[in-house]
């Protein structure tokens, strides 16, 4: 990136009142580093204890599913890990007109496009004591590993999230331009 192009994301990223981005392999000790770094950031900001801790809790939840469940990029040739291929995605946080968002990206493999889908679709119809309900009764899921090989959270996360969040969650998934590319690149935001 040359410096005009620098400077014309800068100016952008400050306009749409982002105070943190971030784009690379997500790993463990990544994750640990850039929520301690959210951490102090809210700190310094004039919201409310209850406000910063969703912030934080959605940063967190974001960055575990881009962590567990991003597909491997193709040709990327990263070293596996537990669960596949080093996980790529893009997290971005920010505050505009008095109220924070938060909003990640990463590759998904086609196959998952439906289930994920379905998922948020009818999470964004929930009501928050249905959200509410919804998370009690997945926290006593013992069933969840034998019904689910997908998630290793039982949904948790987007829960957590869809509970912390002050509108329903925004997703959407867009198809790269390789045409032997298996993924989409699948985006939620969340609105504190």
């Amino acid at each position: 990136m040359n410096p005009p192009d620098f400077e014309r994301f800068q100016v952008s990223a400050q306009d749409h009142g982002m105070l943190f981005y971030y784009v690379g392999e997500f790993t463990a000790p990544m994750v640990s580093a850039a929520a301690d770094t959210l951490k102090a950031r809210l700190a310094t900001e004039d919201a409310s204890g209850p406000a910063k801790r969703k912030v934080f809790s959605t940063f967190v939840e974001m960055a575990q599913n881009i962590l567990h469940y991003a597909a491997p990029s193709p040709g990327d040739g990263a070293q596996a890990s537990p669960r596949g291929a080093i996980a790529v995605g893009r997290l971005a946080e920010g505050s505009t007109d008095g109220q924070y968002w938060l909003v990640c990206s990463n590759p998904v493999t086609v196959e998952h496009v439906a289930r994920l889908t379905d998922k948020l679709t009818a999470l964004r119809a929930m009501s928050l004591e249905e959200i509410k309900q919804s998370y009690r009764e997945q926290l006593r899921n013992d069933a969840h590993t034998s019904t689910d090989t997908q998630s290793c959270g039982a949904g948790l996360g987007l829960l957590t999230m869809a509970r912390d969040a002050s509108a329903p969650l925004e997703f959407s998934f867009a198809s790269t331009s390789d045409p032997h590319d298996r993924t989409a690149l699948f985006h939620v935001k969340a609105r504190i």
